[in-house]
């Protein structure tokens, strides 16, 4: 019998789809303990050629079985006892090892009871492949993928839903906080609930991206965290300059419906609306400061000179 480990999660054999057919007999009592040297010994409870415990059974012929073993778990082929059948059975399911590999990088991150679940695929499509069904098994793998990167989506909206969620608690203590202690302070707390609001406005943007699926989410939640966190910085910043080049006057004669956007005379629900759209429109402040900048100075035209430096004739 061959046992063949489908999930390696330490550091290859000499032999990179062969586990070593046995180590040695462990100290101490063993008597209960049934070592499964043939295919017909892949029991539950016993352990297996390489020393570990059988955990689960999936599927058991009288020329293979599949099963999960370890911790990690890891689902693991026991191939026949001929040595001719093995060979053609590790030939015949080899195309499947590709897709395979990337469901199991793709189950790393989900719950247990969900990683059992493509655990349980996985074997099925071995199944299939040692039965001589690669199209199908083909097909089976390639449903558990895309049913694992639907999963993997919906999980990392979440975190990145929850991550960005957590910027509210400062955004409205800012608000607060300009709009209690600080208004004595000649604007300073109409520039403090501007940030708060551009908080808010990319939490709104945010929010509705994730809703509409426009929002690119990864595969690691720190990514989807550090993506939300920037992204709320980013609206938070971009209130701030808003408020500011309005306030100061560097940007006039603006307004909106009849309102002066503009100058010392701004209220604070002007500011509130000033903060909150700059964060939930994240090209606003970047296209407003690109077009109040120079326009560039095209290069001048040098005129050509012969070999002398003296103007060619007509010049």
């Amino acid at each position: 019998m061959t046992i063949v480990e489908m999930k390696s999660d330490g550091p290859r054999q000499p032999d990179a789809d062969t586990v070593p057919a046995a180590e040695p007999a462990k100290e101490g009592p063993t008597e209960d303990v049934k070592i499964a040297n043939t295919v017909a010994d892949i029991v539950a409870g016993a352990d297996d050629g390489g020393g570990q415990p059988i955990a689960f059974v999936y599927f058991k012929r009288h020329d293979y079985a599949i099963y999960r073993r370890g911790a990690p778990p890891q689902v693991v082929v026991a191939y026949s006892d001929a040595a001719a059948t093995a060979d053609q059975q590790i030939v015949a399911i080899s195309p499947l090892l590709p897709l395979r590999d990337h469901l199991i990088r793709l189950i790393e991150d989900l719950p247990a009871k969900a990683q059992e679940h493509y655990r349980t695929q996985i074997a099925d499509a071995l199944r299939l492949g040692l039965e001589r069904q690669l199209d199908t098994a083909k097909a089976l793998l390639g449903e558990a993928i895309d049913a694992a990167l639907a999963a993997q989506g919906r999980r990392g909206r979440l975190i990145y839903l929850q991550w960005t969620a957590l910027a509210l608690v400062p955004a409205l203590i800012l608000i607060l906080w300009g709009g209690s202690y600080v208004q004595g302070h000649s604007g300073v707390h109409l520039l403090v609930m501007s940030v708060g609001a551009g908080a808010l406005g990319a939490v709104l943007s945010i929010a509705i991206g994730i809703r509409a699926r426009t929002v690119a989410i990864e595969g690691d939640w720190r990514s989807n965290a550090v993506d939300a966190a920037v992204r709320v910085g980013i609206g938070m910043i971009s209130a701030g300059v808003l408020f500011l080049l309005l306030n100061s006057g560097i940007v006039a004669n603006l307004s909106a419906g009849g309102v002066a956007l503009t100058g010392k005379q701004m209220d604070w629900q002007v500011a509130l609306v000033i903060g909150f759209a700059a964060g939930f429109l994240e090209r606003l402040v970047p296209d407003l400061l690109e077009k109040g900048a120079p326009p560039a100075k095209p290069p001048v035209a040098q005129t050509s000179t012969g070999a002398a430096g003296v103007a060619p004739p007509g010049h």
